[in-house]
């Protein structure tokens, strides 16, 4: 009997270790430029639309010197529509403001349909 309890909880135990790696989810990186100039510093997200056929989680990233990577530092993204939103700061840092004061009042947000394929992304916004 005990035998039979010890080999149905190592199949369980398979099944569940089994189940987790199959998000989709692709690491992803490029540049992020706001009216021509690199981002110094800030935070990449991107929030699956409304339209997205396989809901993933929201992706992130943190922008350094116009450069980001989900690998590094974040979450990456699965293949669809994704509305994507920047936090762009100055860099230069004080107590109040550790990323630096933000390099715009509004919302920087675009709709773009992503296929994280390793090849760098490219964000222009104005």
């Amino acid at each position: 009997m005990f035998m039979k309890r010890l080999a149905l909880l190592l199949v369980a135990a398979l099944f569940v270790a089994g189940c987790g790696g199959g998000d989709g989810l692709k690491d992803i990186s490029g540049t992020v430029s706001l009216k021509g100039k690199a981002v110094p510093k800030g935070m990449i997200w991107f929030d699956p639309a409304p339209d997205h056929p396989s809901k993933p989680v929201q992706g992130y990233a943190f922008i350094e010197d116009g450069k980001f990577d989900s690998k590094a530092k974040g979450r990456g993204v699965a293949k669809g529509p994704y509305l994507v939103r920047v936090e762009a700061y100055n860099g230069n840092s004080s107590s109040e403001f550790p990323y630096g004061r933000p390099l715009s009042n509004q919302s920087l947000e675009s709709k773009l349909d992503i296929s994280p394929d390793g090849n760098p992304l490219a964000i222009s916004l104005k």
